[in-house]
């Protein structure tokens, strides 16, 4: 079978386990057809530089027997697999990156890629019991629809997903362009549907495999996950100087004395509030739109959220925060961040058919008391958007656009202590 990457039948695709023959064997079994695929088959790997708990691949199958046109001419393929963060920290050296900044605590790449091995068991079968879910219960939301969902398996057999593939139709947005006031509103209209099955029922509650939460993967990582957010702090601070010195030392104090993700598992009891399903990873990547007729770039129509691999029992405010510090520009979110809240929440009660069970003002309140851990969790993701070798920016003015991410977070620290003053929170 002819392949992009010249991959065999046996060889697994791009360094993982996963061969082709064995999609072939799941592909038919699922759409209940004898076709194979044929001899100009290929694999192409795709977002590379822009996930790190998969290997992503199109696969054309170049379908060959009975009744091959009414069979997806592509697919794409999802392989759980720490390769992919593994090699990006090679290739941009990352322990070198980061060794002038062992101060506080320690980091090194080795550590790092273990610790996501350890979770890509738990993600994956979150994300897996999430698309079930979904067409068991019939949910309106814009994700891709599943052909076949694999478990790792008892004897060492690697977790699979294949889906729709959306190539042709969507993109993800660069970093640095910011989501429009009205792609957002697309987001939170999808939210509010996951959100308003969260709330009418509790099944969900109890399915152990929906609670990849963030406080798992940290307890993963250990040490080494402070290491890397103090290090990506420092680095920041030294770089930057003119943008994050001496703002970010507050924050890095903090982080110091007290950092645990445990605090997020149950923040949504601590406010007195119902518990929501949450994506966790909510940002610019992780969000499809459809593509422009005729010119470069996408238009502000949500096709898909992809990777629910940190699905789980939330607090209302979480997936705000991570969507409106990764993927929006200040002035639209400082200016509108209460408009966001009202839309979001009109758009809750007209799926439940009544008052949600918690204010605007509650949200708000909800959104500023995780800001933190949210900006947090981030301060990593950030030092990787500014790295041209991944392809999250806009390539004609890279220097423009690494600047427009850096006065992003910037702006991010400043509202986290207008917040943490106006709440009572700074120490």
């Amino acid at each position: 079978m002819a392949s992009e990457t010249c991959t065999t039948e046996s060889q697994g695709l791009f360094d993982t386990s996963v061969t082709l023959k064995a999609i072939e064997k799941k592909l038919q079994q699922a759409l209940n057809t004898s076709a194979v695929f044929g001899a100009n088959a290929t694999t192409t790997q795709i977002a590379r530089g822009q996930g790190f708990l998969s290997v992503m691949v199109r696969l054309k199958p170049d379908w060959q027997g009975n009744n091959t046109d009414e069979l997806p001419t592509s697919f794409v393929v999802k392989i759980p697999s720490s390769i992919s963060v593994l090699k990006m920290s090679k290739e941009i050296n990352l322990d070198d990156m980061m060794k002038d900044y062992q101060t506080d605590a320690q980091f090194t790449a080795d550590a790092h890629v273990n610790g996501i091995e350890k979770y890509l068991r738990v993600g994956h079968a979150s994300e897996i019991a999430f698309y079930e879910l979904v067409n068991q219960e019939q949910l309106k939301m814009k994700v891709p629809k599943c052909f076949y969902l694999q478990n790792y398996g008892p004897s060492g057999e690697n977790g699979l997903l294949v889906m729709k593939d959306l190539c042709d139709i969507a993109a993800t947005k660069p970093i640095n362009e910011g989501l429009s006031i009205e792609a957002i509103k697309e987001v939170l209209e999808n939210l509010a549907e996951v959100h308003a099955y969260s709330l009418q029922n509790d099944q969900w509650l109890h399915n152990d495999k929906l609670k990849a939460t963030h406080s798992r993967f940290q307890k993963e990582n250990g040490d080494n996950f402070n290491g890397l957010n103090i290090s990506t702090m420092d680095k920041f601070k030294k770089e930057h100087p003119s943008l994050f010195d001496p703002l970010i030392d507050r924050l890095r104090e903090e982080y110091l004395e007290e950092f645990d993700l445990g605090f997020l598992d149950t923040m949504h009891e601590e406010l007195g509030l119902p518990p929501v399903l949450t994506h966790g990873d909510l940002w610019m990547n992780n969000m499809m739109w459809r593509k422009a007729d005729g010119r470069k770039g996408t238009t502000d129509e949500l096709v898909a959220i992809v990777d629910w691999q940190i699905v789980h029992p939330g607090c209302i405010g979480e997936d705000f925060v991570r969507l409106m510090c990764s993927s929006v520009d200040p002035a639209v979110r400082r200016e509108h961040l209460t408009n966001f809240m009202e839309f979001y929440h009109a758009s809750l009660k007209s799926k439940l058919g009544k008052e949600p069970p918690f204010t605007v003002e509650q949200i708000i309140y909800a959104y500023k008391r995780i800001f933190r851990y949210g900006l947090v969790m981030l301060i990593p993701n950030f030092l990787g958007f500014i790295q041209p070798e991944f392809g999250m920016m806009d390539s004609e003015d890279i220097d423009k656009s690494i600047n427009t991410v850096l006065e992003r977070v910037k702006c991010l620290i400043e509202d986290l202590y207008v917040y943490e003053d106006e709440l009572g929170l700074n120490k």
